[in-house]
């Protein structure tokens, strides 16, 4: 064997070991991305309807982050919740100050903490989310970890679209929004409690993780049917904005239901790896039930403030 031959060997061999210590694949030049669902570690593998593009275990912060300059299996999921993240702190930071206040000077310091409070959990949620599927190919500690972090996330989101709502609900029966609310608090605990349990994120408890948070979420029907009871249906219907809290719900429930039962990667697996999977319609439908929540805080606002009916309030007439 000539002594080029062997350095080449060396050479070929410390740039497979390189490879392997960085968690990426080097084929001649170019550096192997992402991966076929068989060539994951066996705590990457949870949805095996979904065959390829995954970004590997990869035990580096940055090459996480680096992740969002290539296109992969989480990419859609990642930006379907960070621009609506980023929406809404922009919206947290200049919404009532530049547009509500001016329009409506008898906006109270209460009504201006209610609508940013709801803000705040909608961006604390979605951002929790980013990051869950953004930082979770780094470890399967950090997975477990930032797996919790999603689910308080989503946790605050149920909590302060419910205070946000008992708020104008009942802003002139404060018992009732202090009963409703402690009832919430402690639901959110009891809810916090159980998912930072290890067990929680198991793979097999999917469709169990929905139900719960479906049932956590609609536990704000009780004080909407409470509401109809003491001041009728058609204010009710002004109070609470039950047209769009009832959007609201099919939208999570309808998110719910797919991300559980794998829908539609369970019937043609390998199909929609990219685009298109369960968790992706799960994504669309959560910001699309945090914008019909968002329309209703604003037309219980608007009906406080002037009796009326928000029917114009992109123009806040």
């Amino acid at each position: 064997m000539s002594a080029t031959t062997t350095l080449r060997q060396r050479k070929d061999a410390n740039t497979s070991e390189t490879a392997t210590r960085d968690g990426e694949t080097t084929v001649g030049k170019v550096k192997k991305l992402i991966y076929h669902y068989s060539e994951l570690p066996e705590w990457q593998k949870d949805n095996d309807k979904i065959l390829n593009g995954y970004v590997r275990e990869t035990q580096s912060m940055v090459k996480c982050l680096k992740s969002l300059t290539y296109f992969h299996n989480e990419s859609v999921n990642i930006y379907t919740h960070l621009i609506p993240s980023a929406t809404y702190l922009v919206l947290l930071m200049f919404f009532t100050d530049v547009i509500l206040i001016p329009h409506f000077p008898t906006t109270t310091m209460s009504d201006y903490i209610m609508i940013n409070f709801y803000l705040l959990g909608a961006f604390v949620c979605l951002m929790c989310s980013t990051c869950f599927h953004c930082l979770k190919q780094h470890s399967e500690a950090h997975s477990n970890i930032w797996s919790k972090v999603d689910y308080m996330g989503i946790i605050v989101q149920i909590s302060c679209s419910t205070v946000s709502l008992l708020y104008y609900g009942y802003h002139d029966h404060l018992f009732y929004f202090k009963v409703f609310t402690i009832i919430t608090v402690v639901l959110g605990s009891c809810c916090s409690a159980f998912v930072l349990n290890d067990r929680f994120n198991a793979k097999n408890w999917r469709i169990c993780r929905a139900a719960f948070f479906v049932c956590f979420a609609f536990s704000g029907i009780v004080p909407v049917l409470a509401g109809i009871a003491k001041f009728g249906l058609a204010e009710s219907l002004q109070r609470v904005q039950v047209k769009y809290v009832t959007l609201e719900a099919l939208f999570y429930l309808s998110g719910a239901l797919v991300y559980g039962f794998r829908i539609p990667e369970t019937f043609a697996p390998g199909k929609f790896d990219f685009v298109g999977h369960s968790h992706q319609i799960f994504h669309v439908l959560v910001v699309a039930g945090s914008i019909c929540h968002f329309r209703a805080v604003m037309g219980s606002y608007f009906f406080m403030h002037t009796g009326k009916l928000g029917s114009h309030l992109l123009t806040l007439g």
